[in-house]
């Protein structure tokens, strides 16, 4: 069963003809996210974690590099940076909609 939490405006405002400006996040897992984990970022307009994303990933090549890793072992942080994305994309997006 899936799991959704809703972000609405600020309480101070809150009016029932406002509803259509509910967002629901849902819970768990998203493949689009660690599938395309920047392009995802952008689409749903997570600019700060896309910002991110792209210096923890190009800080993780360079250091990687630098210590002289293998090929194999760079796909590997890449790829488990990518499986990360897709399990905290709701967390990013609960996160974004929290500050605004």
């Amino acid at each position: 069963m899936p799991v959704f939490t809703i972000h609405g405006p600020s309480a101070s405002g809150a009016d029932v003809r406002l509803s259509d400006k509910f967002v629901f996040v849902r819970d768990g897992f998203h493949f689009w996210a660690f599938v395309f984990g920047p392009v995802w970022l952008i689409w749903n307009r997570l600019w700060l974690a896309a910002v991110g994303w792209i210096i923890v990933t190009v800080a993780l090549h360079l250091g990687m590099a630098s210590v002289g890793a293998g090929r194999l072992v760079i796909w590997s942080a890449d790829f488990l940076v990518a499986v990360l994305m897709g399990l905290e994309a709701a967390s990013l997006q609960r996160w974004t909609f929290s500050r605004g």
